[in-house]
């Protein structure tokens, strides 16, 4: 537990600065994030008995980071075709190979290009998907022990419960309504995008469980002791990233 929180009092605050800082700061960080992800992930990967290539990997995730950040989005369709046919001549295991090839492209690469996209709208964005990922997570891990009975999906993650996850709404909603009354947001608009978030996010969490688990692994990764690997901490966020950037693309501004 100390060292979990150690990596968070040291994390957090370097996390707000470069966030603060935004442009290219906030741009590389987000590009280095993938690509630790995307090495996380090929150990998803080898873990399914794949022999997926580490390098095509990292090349597709990286590109598309980059093609989603920068919105070229035919030239990634290309890509993906690209890595296919190469996969294809590589190991002639297009179903596998090329699946998890794709999926991880876009999962631990495309995703985290929503984080810049968002900071790129305002600092405060990213505020409030700290605050509802955060709010939603503690308030569900507290709340779940306390009242949790009814298991949400025993499967998938043992621990959590339906009480948790009602848990985590309240969480999403105080989470977004501490936004409001800082004006990143109106409060309104910050309460039910507080809910909607929540719910986002519980499903990016249980996604990554479900990966883990099928693949036999406890943490994704250990670079962040204590916390386990940059999927661990971000599955959340880079889930709820695209809705929060796409809500407030299309309502808010």
């Amino acid at each position: 537990m100390k060292t979990r929180v150690l990596t968070a009092v040291v994390g957090i605050p370097l996390l707000l600065i470069v966030a603060s800082l935004g442009g290219w700061w906030f741009f590389t960080l987000g590009l280095l994030a993938a690509v630790i992800a995307l090495y996380e992930f090929h150990g998803f990967a080898a873990g399914l008995g794949s022999n997926l290539s580490l390098s095509a990997l990292i090349l597709g995730g990286v590109a598309s980071y980059l093609c989603v950040y920068f919105k070229l989005y035919n030239l990634l369709v290309v890509l993906f075709v690209a890595l296919l046919i190469l996969e294809l001549f590589r190991t002639r295991s297009v179903l596998k190979n090329g699946s998890l090839l794709l999926m991880g492209s876009v999962y631990a690469g495309g995703l985290f290009a929503f984080l810049p996209l968002l900071r790129d709208l305002s600092f405060g964005y990213i505020i409030l998907l700290l605050l509802i990922t955060w709010g939603s997570d503690t308030i569900a891990y507290f709340w779940g022990i306390k009242y949790g009975r009814n298991k949400l999906w025993p499967a998938v993650s043992p621990k959590k419960s339906w009480e948790g996850a009602f848990g985590g709404l309240v969480g999403g909603l105080l989470g977004g309504l501490v936004a409001g009354l800082f004006g990143i947001v109106p409060t309104l608009y910050g309460a039910l995008i507080g809910v909607g978030g929540s719910v986002v996010a519980q499903v990016g969490d249980l996604l990554e469980s479900a990966m883990k688990r099928e693949c036999g692994i406890k943490d994704s990764g250990f670079i962040l002791p204590g916390h386990g690997g940059v999927l661990d901490r971000c599955d959340s966020m880079i889930v709820l990233a695209p809705f929060l950037y796409l809500a407030i693309s299309w309502i808010l501004r």
